[in-house]
């Protein structure tokens, strides 16, 4: 399925949920963009919006483990892409996807590659079996050259500038290589005390290179100067991938995917200010797996960023100029400008300005869960500070809009309000705010965000109000404890407690429990197996007591109805405790009554006795087989 949505800095340019695409690549002239997995190749071009993405089944086992068209504009019909143990070539031509070439030399699995950035025939490829091969597609059937790590290899980068260097990663730490000295590296870098996700050398400079990795940071090293990183930029999630941007002095940071923790936006830095983030791309409902700069077109003074996500969705994101200076970057748009468009200018200034507000966030809107049950986003725009969502449960319909003060979260809660579309009366509504102003202060008076909490205190808020309805017994309460309501949230994780069970314990014992016939038999209606969390309590609320459910109401609960049912109450559960000795190999009684010193013979007839008085006959036979074997031994020692 391909549509075309218009945000404030992005379109998607592609949703296409069957190609399970794990690599994407651009190729050098910013026109076709390749997705790759196991089922399917696929083209689209970012220059027509209008057509369809081109399918070429794959007929593989195996999943595309990275993909990168040739840089250069003489070979820029070729791409690769890695496939387990093997380097597959293919060629774009006549809206046609061929392969070329393949290559194999790899023991195991291709963990990365990359086209020479200079020579059009030049390719190098590293794996999992320590090894980086130099390819020449003028003469495929082997590498031109092989380098030897010892340790494993998991990122290749040739040098931007001089045509001789490459970089590799090997755990946390880099190796520089020159192809024209051998197969020995040229420089060594410790860089991490863990694995190394990503490399990037800077398109302005031979000597400057940086490093991602799981220990949260991104390290910039001078490679003439190796003993120490020049910078260190710290976040918050191992970082996947830190490349330069093609102007100032910009960065671009993705968290490593496998994480899954709903950072699924990318991070803009200005390598000359650390500190926080310039900027937050804010679009993808998955993790991002790759993104690429597209070549900016003559004439164009935009830079254009692509990306791809596990939710199968490509966005291209338009690099504005006020975003480009934001990085030490002077658009040429801006410094051309007439000084009495004074206008223009000082819309610059103040999105420079206000930048350092909207950051924070963007961040949090990046980080929200958008897929909340019941519940809807309609709108997130963190320049006005603005949310606004819908929830709908039953008959009721709620549109708040959420406004987030400056100062926010430091202190100073957002302001709720309920908008127009809504149907619920106005005691309904109080309920509802003062619940989430409640909730809204407890979080900003310890300086935490509290977005996400919200909504989901709003959709459980009205859940119950709803049921309450329903019920004809709505309840006057200023408001709803939320950190009860909340705690069924953070008890999603938490294993709901077991009902039944049977444990051997190391006394010789065996116990077991479970519900009484008549717990089960009234349960059913409220479940008929057991929840797998305590979250699954948080819906069910009790009416008389103004409470939650807990685990004891929900398995131990009063009978309504005395007449109907005999009798007032549920019995109480009882533990049976069983004495299992007997199955067991050890013996608490025997440990006891056996002896080890004395003659041979003394002790194996003793043995076997306590043996059978505990009925352990295999024990008797032994010891007895045993008092045999010593006899003749024995017999000769006291005639000696």
């Amino acid at each position: 399925m391909v549509s075309l949505n218009w945000n404030n800095e992005y379109y998607i340019a592609l949703e296409c949920k069957d190609l399970q695409a794990n690599a994407m690549a651009v190729d050098s002239t910013g026109t076709y963009v390749l997705l790759a997995g196991r089922r399917y190749l696929a083209i689209r071009n970012l220059e027509d919006e209008y057509e369809v993405v081109q399918k070429f089944p794959r007929q593989s086992k195996y999943d595309v483990g990275a993909a990168e068209w040739n840089p250069t504009s003489y070979h820029k019909e070729l791409c690769v892409i890695s496939s387990n143990q093997r380097l597959e070539v293919l060629t774009w031509r006549n809206d046609e996807l061929t392969q070329t070439h393949s290559l194999r030399a790899h023991t195991r699995v291709i963990t990365d590659l990359n086209w020479h950035k200079f020579d059009p025939n030049l390719l190098a490829s590293c794996s999992v079996d320590t090894f980086i091969h130099l390819w020449d597609l003028r003469d495929s059937r082997r590498p031109t050259l092989s380098l030897s790590a010892i340790a494993e290899a998991s990122q290749v980068k040739w040098n931007r500038v001089s045509s001789h260097l490459l970089a590799t990663a090997h755990d946390g730490d880099i190796k520089i290589w020159d192809q024209r000295k051998g197969t020995a590296p040229v420089q060594y870098i410790a860089a991490h005390a863990a694995k190394i996700h990503g490399l990037d050398w800077r398109s302005t400079s031979e000597n400057h290179i940086c490093s991602s990795s799981q220990d949260n940071t991104v390290k910039f090293f001078d490679i003439s100067n190796p003993r120490r990183a020049e910078c260190i930029l710290t976040t918050n999630a191992p970082v996947w991938r830190a490349r330069y941007t093609p102007f100032g002095n910009g960065l671009i940071t993705v968290v490593v995917p496998q994480l899954r923790r709903g950072e699924n936006s990318l991070l803009l830095w200005n390598t000359a200010n650390k500190a926080t983030p310039m900027h937050t791309f804010v679009g993808h409902r998955d993790v991002v797996l790759e993104f690429e700069w597209k070549k900016q077109k003559p004439g164009e003074t935009d830079f254009q960023l692509v990306t791809w996500s596990k939710d199968q969705t490509l966005l291209v994101w338009k690099i504005e100029s006020f975003l480009q200076k934001l990085c030490g970057h002077e658009p040429e748009e801006l410094r051309d400008l007439d000084t009495s468009n004074t206008e223009i200018i000082e819309t610059v200034k103040l999105q420079k300005k206000a930048s350092p507000k909207v950051q924070p966030l963007q961040q949090e809107f990046s980080l929200l869960n958008v897929h909340i049950p019941n519940l809807e986003v309609k709108k997130m725009d963190p320049v006005a500070r603005i949310v606004n969502v819908k929830a709908s449960f039953n008959n009721f319909t709620v549109n708040l809009q959420v406004n987030f003060p400056n100062a926010y979260p430091h202190g100073v809660p957002p302001v709720f309000q309920i908008i127009t579309g809504s149907n619920i009366d106005d005691t309904i509504g109080v309920q509802l705010l003062q619940t989430l102003n409640h909730l809204a202060q407890q979080r900003v008076s310890k300086n935490r965000t509290c977005l996400e909490p919200c909504l989901r205190q709003m959709v459980t808020t009205l859940e119950q109000l709803s049921a309450d309805v329903e019920n004809d017994r709505i309840y006057e309460r200023p408001y709803m404890e939320p950190a009860n309501v909340f705690g069924g949230y953070n008890d999603a994780y938490i294993p709901f407690p077991r009902t039944s069970g049977a444990k051997f314990c190391s006394v010789g014992t065996l116990v077991c429990f479970g519900r009484p016939f008549y717990t089960r038999r009234l349960s059913n209606k409220l479940e008929t197996t057991t929840p797998r969390a305590l979250s699954a309590l948080e819906n069910l609320f009790t009416k008389r007591t103004n409470d939650y459910m807990t685990v004891s109401a929900y398995y131990f609960q009063r009978q309504r109805s005395r007449a109907k049912h005999n009798f007032s109450k549920v019995s109480k559960a009882v533990v049976h405790i069983y004495d299992a000795l007997g199955l067991f190999f050890v013996n608490r009684q025997l440990s006891e009554e056996y002896i080890l010193d004395g003659d041979v013979g003394t002790i194996c007839k003793h043995n076997a006795a306590a043996a059978a008085v505990v009925g352990r006959w295999d024990l008797v036979q032994a010891w007895t087989l045993a008092e045999l074997m010593a006899g003749p031994q024995q017999a000769d020692e006291e005639m000696s």
